[in-house]
């Protein structure tokens, strides 16, 4: 069985008609924001169009690339522009006040305004098609609007618009993925928030085949609700996914009036919990539960996995254990809701504070009251610390145990995720090598991530315009640039 494997690899290296190349966590149109000066390109539009250029121009063994676009490509939850009026389509008050609703024509709208925001990386994107190099877009947290055919239209006619291509050649050369993109036996990519359960979509695994409004994960509600609020005050760093207590309560201090910032994340507080709440206290939830689990062998839920592992001769089996690995949604769990914003713990030290009052009324003598109280306190910290041991907010882990149970189902030689914005190359496997690809959105003097593939290898380096330096980073201590994943 092994040596199938490894024939299986060597063949398919032999075949390849293409190199390799990832990049990950753009986020284009992050700053399209009411207010915003737009007159200056994003710092980062420079670096980014470079390197397009010069991988059109430099072909490795006069193969084509093939440009893996491994999510958050677009920011369509931090665009919060909205048109003037006379709108194509109907805008309501929120909508003007926290950014266009994840809709299919308003998404196209999003797009099209960061097209025009990026003028030099979409054209030279164009080009890169142009030169016969094919581009495989996977979608990411920030970016699942590419579900809908309008938006992956539209992105074509951008590209065949400003290359001059004939528009069958786009659609051949530029394709989407739900979820990920494999080679069997060499190469597997995905963004990787199907693992981070704050970020992965309630209707992560449907086929998408409506026009309905994309239902948000938790992580871009915080975002549209709150965050965006104050994006123009202060930036967030892009190891967000790790703070702690201290490091909110700091980015609260630089954001503004304090009780304002309190007011405004308490309301948004009460929009995201309280219809978890409400639907946890209903008593048919619970006949609900157990008419699922009765109609559960009827139910396929790993059928678009299956339909997503045809287009790579993928196996039933691996669709079901790819699809167990896939984390649940926080939304489908108060508890892991409450935990992210330390809800859980509010609760423990008000109860505490109650049960301590009661007892400090009811226990006659000063030393009994001291004893009662001092047993609250020790009871508060015990249960205070395994709760704080429960958060889980960052992705860096959840990835890389993503990464080694991907490495068992596919047995392939190079895993490629992003969505933590931390570069990472390590072994997670006896043959396999996970990278992350870190984000391309700040000002980074160490140069711009990306992957290469050639020749049956694959490298981690960072572009510095017309330089590139071969880099293994270490992924304890990611850089700070403005947007989280």
């Amino acid at each position: 069985m092994r040596l199938g494997r490894m024939w299986q690899r060597v063949r398919s290296l032999s075949e390849r008609p293409h190199n390799l190349l990832a990049i990950s966590d753009l986020h284009l149109g992050c700053d399209l924001r009411p207010g915003n000066k737009l007159d200056k390109p994003r710092p980062t539009d420079g670096p980014l169009a470079s390197f397009l250029q010069h991988q059109a121009a430099h072909r490795e063994g006069g193969k084509p690339w093939r440009l893996i676009l491994n999510g958050d490509i677009v920011d369509f939850v931090a665009i919060t522009l909205v048109p003037k009026d006379p709108a194509p389509f109907e805008i309501s008050r929120e909508e003007r006040a926290l950014g266009l609703a994840p809709t299919e024509p308003k998404c196209v709208w999003k797009l099209r305004r960061t097209a025009e925001r990026h003028p030099g990386v979409f054209d030279a994107l164009a080009h890169f098609v142009h030169r016969g190099n094919a581009v495989h877009i996977i979608r990411g947290n920030h970016d699942s609007e590419w579900r809908w055919p309008a938006v992956q239209e539209e992105l074509r006619r951008i590209l065949a618009e400003r290359s001059g291509c004939p528009r069958r050649k786009i659609d051949r050369l530029v394709e989407f993925h739900d979820w990920f993109y494999l080679e069997p036996g060499f190469f597997y990519a995905e963004h990787g928030h199907a693992h981070d359960h704050y970020s992965v979509q309630a209707d992560f695994f449907s086929a998408h085949n409506d026009d309905t409004e994309i239902a948000l994960p938790l992580s871009s509600k915080v975002l549209r609700y709150f965050v965006n609020r104050y994006a123009e005050q202060v930036e967030l760093a892009d190891d967000v996914d790790a703070w702690g207590l201290k490091e909110y309560l700091d980015w609260v201090l630089k954001a503004g009036n304090p009780l304002r910032v309190a007011a405004d994340y308490f309301v948004m507080v009460f929009r995201v919990i309280y219809p978890m709440v409400r639907q946890s206290l209903r008593i048919s939830r619970a006949f609900a539960r157990a008419a699922d689990k009765a109609l559960a062998p009827a139910m396929d839920r790993d059928a678009h996995v299956r339909q997503l592992l045809e287009r790579f001769q993928g196996t039933d089996r691996q669709a079901q254990q790819l699809a167990e690995i896939a984390s649940r949604p926080a939304e489908q769990s108060l508890f892991d809701s409450m935990q992210l914003f330390y809800l859980d713990r509010m609760l423990l030290a008000v109860v505490c504070l109650v049960v301590a009052w009661c007892l400090a009324h009811a226990i006659d003598g000063p030393w009994a009251k001291i004893g009662a109280l001092t047993c609250i306190g020790i009871i508060f910290a015990a249960l205070n610390a395994a709760l704080g041991k429960q958060r889980r907010t960052d992705a860096h882990p959840m990835l890389q145990a993503a990464a080694r149970r991907v490495a068992q189902i596919f047995d392939v030689k190079y895993i490629v995720m992003g969505h933590s914005h931390r570069m990472v190359e390590e072994p997670v496997g006896n043959s396999t090598r996970y990278f992350n690809l870190g984000s391309w959105t700040g000002r980074s003097n160490d140069g711009f991530p990306h992957v290469v593939v050639t020749g049956g290898s694959a490298e981690l380096r960072r572009w510095k315009g017309l330089s590139v330096i071969n880099s293994t980073p270490d992924p304890i201590s990611p850089a700070i640039v403005p947007v989280p994943a």
